[in-house]
């Protein structure tokens, strides 16, 4: 069998015309792709295959994010965000190639609230949600009002409920904290969605690039946010002490008490993960993160939310977020094919060059993903109107076409290769 990188090099040439690979080296920072790292000795790129129909969902989202993402957008960045180039067909998938985005990494708990990271990430973030709501308009990106984002949180504790296992004083917690009117008076926007430390990219205490745009769109700046109560409170304080220079600081209390209520609600995902997958095991996980969770609420008492009035209780305890939401695990969602699909927003499909892109399947009998997308009837990924109980708050939108990386119109069959066979490219998962 050929070694991975240098089929990943032959797919890089055909998917981008006249790329000369001078050189080829395994990337495995992500098991959901087979995916390598080429150069043409001036420039170095990454090619990517989907391991699964999951993986697949996930990189069409993420093309679509990067194709919004326009050179004005760019330019209005601080940091490098990947390109798109060109795709092609790949056995019974497809292989993207994009510009490669490098730099030193870091986890969350290295983080103190005196790091010199937490002023670059505080501007990054800052920039993000500066940029203006036209890039989702034109991109066809979701749009989420504030109404929009509080009914997804109410659908996700509602599923968490319906599963019995969740005790009543934390939906109690929950449910106070949806119905306080002024926690969600808020303007959307430009959020990426799926920030985690593992999506930064830095060099000499300087983020100098972000990557995974697969949620991109508009929404509660406070998402952006969550991941680094997972550091710890006192660097979540730290950075939006940082940020409140640069956005508006009078709605800070709130964003700090929505961002610990999305971190929250990561652990009723996770049991929503293990029951929806009916692993015991996971299951079993999430229900004694709850019941800790019920200890500390009753260790420290309700408190007071800052800003929130005395009716609402603080949705975390400030000295004990670390402790209990660090060990909740990211959940991927292993949707079906079909319900993959459901949670497209069909509005995101206007707009965007689709010249190059390439059916997923060649003579299997299978809907492509491009097929998929354009069925008119799908609109579960609208969260402004959908009241038949669609799981609206699962975190991946199918996002199934992007644009041609600004390399200029040419003739689609020119990129096809002879179909690579199973024996070419690394085990898909089925």
């Amino acid at each position: 069998m050929a070694s991975i990188p240098f089929t990943l090099a032959a797919l890089a040439t055909s998917a981008v015309p006249g790329l000369v690979v001078l050189g080829a080296r395994g990337h495995e920072e992500d098991e959901s792709f087979a995916s390598a790292i080429v150069t043409d000795g001036t420039d170095e790129l990454l090619v990517r295959v989907p391991r699964s129909q999951a993986a697949e969902v996930q990189q069409s989202a993420e093309l679509l994010g990067l194709a919004a993402l326009t050179e004005g957008s760019r330019a209005a960045l601080p940091f490098a965000i990947p390109e798109s180039l060109g795709m092609t067909r790949a056995g019974d998938s497809r292989a993207v190639v994009t510009t490669y985005v490098d730099g030193g990494r870091f986890d969350a708990e290295d983080l103190q609230a005196d790091s010199l990271l937490i002023q670059p990430i505080a501007q990054a973030i800052a920039a993000i949600h500066g940029l203006p709501q036209s890039v989702a308009h034109q991109g066809g990106l979701p749009i989420r009002s504030a109404q929009d984002l509080r009914l997804q949180a109410t659908r996700l504790i509602d599923r968490a409920e319906s599963t019995r296992l969740v005790p009543q004083t934390i939906l109690s917690r929950w449910t106070r904290v949806l119905e306080a009117g002024d926690l969600w008076d808020f303007e959307p926007t430009m959020i990426h969605g799926s920030l985690e430390a593992e999506h930064f990219r830095v060099t000499d205490d300087e983020v100098t690039g972000i990557v995974g745009w697969s949620e991109c769109s508009v929404g509660d700046p406070a998402s952006d946010l969550a991941w680094l109560l997972g550091a710890g409170p006192d660097v979540l304080n730290g950075v939006l002490a940082r940020y409140a220079t640069l956005r508006d600081r009078s709605s800070l209390a709130a964003v700090r008490t929505r961002t610990a209520l999305y971190h929250e609600l990561e652990i009723a995902r996770w049991l929503l993960h293990g029951v929806e997958s009916h692993d015991d095991e996971i299951t079993d996980d999430a229900v004694r993160m709850l019941d800790r969770l019920v200890d500390r609420v009753g260790s420290v008492g309700t408190g007071l939310s800052a800003g929130l009035g005395a009716a609402t209780p603080a949705p975390l305890s400030e000295t004990e977020v670390e402790s209990l939401l660090a060990e909740t695990p990211e959940v991927h969602d292993l949707l079906s094919d079909t319900a993959a699909f459901e949670a497209l927003d069909e509005d995101r499909m206007f707009g965007v060059d689709t010249d190059f892109i390439e059916p997923l399947r060649d003579g299997t009998g299978e809907e492509s993903a491009a097929e998929l997308a354009a069925d008119p009837d799908d609109t579960a990924g609208h969260a402004s109107g959908d009241s038949a109980g669609h799981a609206s708050d699962d975190r991946v939108d199918e996002r199934s076409e992007a644009r041609d990386g600004e390399r200029g119109p040419h003739d689609h069959d020119d990129q096809l290769t002879e179909p690579i066979s199973d024996d070419e490219l690394p085990e898909r998962d089925r």
